[in-house]
């Protein structure tokens, strides 16, 4: 039991490493020097009823935080697309969620060509990781989808570090607040629409 518990903790210091080094080649595409908490991982999904998710996307999911959540409420027979920008991040996410979720490498604002091309009619969950500091062309893209998604009933979650300075960014959305998350380095926000 000592040995697993040993591998597990060399496989996040890994994890944890490629992260900080993600931040210092890219602060503004990876704003943190560390994954998100189990407690943010948990909070982000405050209230969604998992029972009723069919098809589910998440928007650059790093290291997996997030996808470890989803991985362990969804219903098995959920069809979950993880699209991830960022190569490194690629093997790990496939190794740990690849027999139940689809990984690929692409940008988030083609979530929506990636929906049609799988026959998907809607997405019940959208969760982000990306930061709103994204190019103007992508944003534009980007949030235009999430829209006519939100606008179809869909969940849309992400998180801030800066929400003085995400709400602006966000004034197109209906959105409120879920969660402060203080036990988190650094401490995070989570909002919701629907």
């Amino acid at each position: 039991m000592k040995f697993l518990y040993l591998v597990v903790q060399r496989r996040n210091e890994r994890q944890n490493w490629k992260f900080f080094c993600n931040f210092i080649r890219n602060p503004i595409r990876n704003a943190s020097v560390l994954p998100s908490s189990r407690r943010a991982s948990r909070s982000m999904f405050e209230g969604v009823d998992w029972t009723k998710m069919e098809y589910v996307i998440e928007l650059g999911p790093g290291t997996g935080s997030f996808t470890r959540e989803l991985y362990a409420n969804l219903p098995h027979h959920c069809k979950v697309l993880i699209i991830e920008l960022n190569a490194d991040y690629i093997p790990s996410l496939q190794r740990r969620f690849g027999d139940r979720f689809e990984i690929i490498e692409g940008s988030a604002d083609d979530f929506e060509e990636q929906m049609k091309t799988r026959n998907w009619p809607k997405a019940d969950l959208v969760v982000s990781g990306l930061p709103f500091t994204l190019p103007k062309t992508v944003q534009d893209k980007l949030y235009a989808s999430l829209l006519a998604q939100t606008e179809q009933g869909a969940v849309f979650r992400w998180f801030t570090y800066f929400p003085f300075l995400m709400k602006p960014h966000f004034r197109a959305f209906s959105f409120r607040l879920v969660k402060g998350v203080w036990f988190n380095l650094p401490p995070l926000w989570v909002y919701t629409v629907n």
